[in-house]
């Protein structure tokens, strides 16, 4: 039986009203993630994640443009986290806030802006005397709060905030205020102000060194920055279409008729199936990814002994010097995600191919022509529709996990929604269940999604985070939405109606059993929004995200010696300058990732290699491997993987129908070590391959032994998670036969004393 918990979130200008329904086990009452909320108001606004079991603390993370360890300061009272202070209505995602918000995100980014950390550091790092620092810090920030700051007036803040909006998304939708939503945009333009307020007042020193600082920093003209390729006449060719509508496959076909190409993946997994295609097809090719390299032709001792011209190679590998025939660039559209996005641009603008084969989503195709136009190249479009029909739904299961069927796909947002989810429905429909989510390793994953699609392996459900979007091959009949919005660790937002589009379209393939997908989601509730999502016209794409080149950062640490680099990447990641189309990648994870190695002395070119590594900062497991892995590098000083981890040893195989012991919640707590230690292992063997001296890497060192174990040992604990009804179930069988046996044995010992005494009698 299921039972349905309904949470309120409540405001200080609002009644307390429903903000999600949530299934929950009628043996175990539903818990909710609160938020502290100011003293203005008693109700706790509460975010409540579906099949969630137990509390979990959270610790709510500052806004956007905050990086951990820059001690800058937390919000004053009147802004972010439900407080409310002088301007009441305003509470941490609930409704938009009644004062002027644009006077409040100005108030708190000057207070950003004031601290002695922020400006004043920088200024005193050019050589500024203290005093005169903040002398120009505060008239600036008097200036600014008079509004006579043109880059941080209320038309210009306002521009911001709509700069700021995700795809079809408003910030009540994302949880949160306009002035957390853009704090990271005003801050940049806080800087920008203050350089032209600042020209005639800095020491002619300090004035010469931050003019050079700007001028390294601009990232106006990207377009000039490969020769090679600006001297070749490059035939650009689009494909775009929804999911499942064969653009990528045409694009492929070009690219094996070639003499020499490339497939730039946006996943290893990607790369590694088109390294195998191409090969079984009899076109040599070779796959190069951050954590290793594989050859198509003959190798002698690790050399090819023939060449090879076609290569299959994540996108942040592409090699920008060798001239090509055809290149395939996939998912063309991220080249606007924030984080990975530059990879996209760069190969985008620089790879100097004579056809570039470019696949994706048709929201990104003006940005294109508009990214061409500054390299005077047109671009020839292909537009596919979808090969199979996708239905929604409008009747959902309305909790009824009995109504998941064979082939159905459910999507969840938590790695323990899904085991939850899984238990859950395995014990409702007796079906059984794969599983897929971000941070499983891709074999795994690709594991298990041979399990799903395979008819005959026992596995008819698949249970799934928002990984399946994107590099999966997957037999879905039907994708059933848990829910439209994703706890990010801070607050539950809502899908974007691309994300919800993406994972809806994986339903239905075509040429399987299942040509025409279906999409509904577990409540009624929800229906409207995915209803609105895949009816909803895409919304065009129009700056692509842009990181600056090796050669700009370490010129720029040139010019502040002795200044920790995490230091030197916030100063320029503020003096950066770009253009309309391009907004600069997040440098959170290189600032983290360069913070954790300020104190080990290594040089700036292996610095730069180190941070751009796979580095999880939030997982201290995978940051304190990180941390020894540089300590060797500064000392040259050779280190194995075994250093770093211990697998555990693998299980025995059990014997004939039996189950290996352990609860599910063990099962879950080795997944965890096993996920970090697989972490820590290819973040190893990708920097294996800049220290080769340090460091053993390649395919048959130890490192892709152990790569190889942990992913085994990853998949007999999924058996074992998979399991988990089968093991109970054994469990009870087990129990209630040494049951009968003391029962059997008691009746026949009393049967036994019975006919003693007759005897005596």
């Amino acid at each position: 039986m299921l039972s349905f918990a309904v949470c309120a979130r409540a405001s200080p200008s609002t009644s307390p009203r429903p903000l999600l329904f949530a299934i929950t086990s009628t043996a175990s009452a539903a818990k909710h993630i609160t938020y502290p909320t100011s003293t203005a108001s008693k109700r706790t606004p509460s975010v409540f994640c579906r099949f969630r079991h137990a509390t979990t603390k959270v610790n709510p993370r500052p806004s956007p443009g905050y990086r951990s360890g820059d001690n800058r300061p937390t919000y004053s009272k009147s802004e972010g986290r439900g407080g409310s202070g002088a301007y009441p209505g305003r509470s941490f995602g609930g409704e938009e806030f009644a004062a002027p918000w644009e006077t409040t995100a100005l108030k708190n980014a000057i207070e950003r802006f004031r601290t002695p950390n922020s400006m004043q550091v920088h200024l005193e790092s050019l050589g500024t005397p203290r005093d005169e620092a903040v002398q120009m810090i505060k008239e600036y920030s008097q200036k600014a709060l008079k509004g006579s700051v043109p880059q941080v007036s209320k038309k210009a803040i306002r521009t911001l905030a709509d700069q700021s909006l995700e795809v079809g998304m408003t910030f009540k939708s994302m949880g949160v205020t306009k002035e957390e939503a853009i704090s990271s945009k005003l801050d940049k333009a806080m800087w920008d102000g203050f350089f032209e307020h600042c020209q005639d007042k800095l020491p002619a020193e300090a004035l010469f060194r931050m003019s050079r600082l700007r001028e390294i920093a601009d990232l106006r003209f990207p377009a000039e920055w490969n020769p090679t390729a600006r001297l070749m006449k490059r035939k650009i060719v689009m494909h775009v279409g929804p999911t499942n509508s064969g653009k990528t496959h045409n694009a492929l076909l070009r690219l094996q008729s070639a003499d020499s190409g490339a497939y730039l993946s946006p996943l290893r997994l990607l790369a590694h199936e088109i390294y195998e295609r191409m090969n079984a097809a009899g076109k040599p090719c070779n796959l190069v990814t951050g954590e290793e390299r594989r050859y198509g032709g003959t190798v002698v001792n690790g050399e090819e002994a023939e060449k090879v011209s076609m290569v299959s190679c994540t996108i942040e590998m592409a090699d920008l010097n060798r001239q090509i025939e055809v290149a395939v660039i996939d998912e063309i559209q991220m080249l606007a995600d924030p984080q990975r996005g530059w990879a996209w641009t760069q190969a985008l603008l620089s790879l100097p191919a004579k056809e570039i084969h470019l696949c994706g989503e048709p929201t990104v195709v003006d940005l294109v022509k508009n990214i061409c136009a500054l390299t005077n190249e047109e671009v020839e479009i292909h537009r596919y529709d979808r090969l199979s029909k996708l239905e929604l739904q409008e009747e959902s299961l309305r909790g009824r996990l009995d109504k998941i069927q064979k082939g159905d796909c459910v999507v969840t947002f938590s790695r323990r929604n899904i085991f939850l989810l899984k238990k859950a429905i395995e014990a409702e429909t007796g079906l059984r269940c794969a599983v897929a989510y971000g941070a499983l390793p891709p074999e795994s994953r690709s594991m298990q999604a041979k399990l799903f699609n395979d008819p005959t392996s026992g596995y008819d459900v698949l249970v799934a985070s928002d990984a399946i979007g994107m590099g999966l091959n997957l037999n879905i009949r039907r994708v059933i939405f848990e829910a439209v919005e994703k706890f990010d660790g801070n607050v539950v937002r809502s899908l974007s109606l691309t994300q919800l589009k993406q994972i809806a379209g994986r339903a239905g393939r075509f040429g399987t059993d299942y040509a025409v997908g279906q999409a509904t989601t577990l409540l009624q509730a929800d229906i409207p929004t995915l209803k609105r999502a895949l009816a909803a016209p895409m919304i065009n794409i129009e700056r692509a995200a842009i990181q600056p080149t090796p050669n700009m950062y370490q010129e720029f640490s040139i010019h502040l010696p002795g200044a920790p680099f995490s230091h030197v990447l916030r100063m320029f990641e503020m003096m950066a300058r770009n253009s309309g189309l391009f907004f600069p990648a997040d440098y959170g994870p290189m600032i983290g990732a360069a913070a954790l190695i300020d104190k080990i002395k290594i040089p700036t070119q292996e610095r730069l290699a180190f941070i751009s590594a796979p580095i999880q900062v939030r997982n201290p497991v995978v940051v304190k491997a990180a941390v020894k892995l540089a300590e060797a590098i500064s000392k040259d000083t050779p280190i194995l993987i075994d250093d770093l981890i211990k697998l555990p040893k693998m299980p025995a195989p059990a014997t004939g129908d039996s189950l290996s012991s352990g609860d599910s919640m063990s099962i879950k707590l080795e997944l965890q070590d096993l996920e970090s230690s697989h972490r820590i292992i290819m973040l190893y063997l990708w920097l294996a391959q800049k220290f080769e001296l340090i460091l053993q890497g390649g395919v048959d060192s130890v490192a892709s032994q152990r790569k190889v174990e942990c992913e085994t040992l990853i998949e007999v604990a999924l058996k074992q998670a998979q399991n988990a009804r089968l093991r109970k179930q054994q469990e009870k069988q087990e129990q209630k036969a040494r049951k009968a046996e003391l029962l059997k044995q008691k009746k026949e010992g009393l049967e036994s004393t019975k006919a003693t005494t007759e005897q005596k009698a």
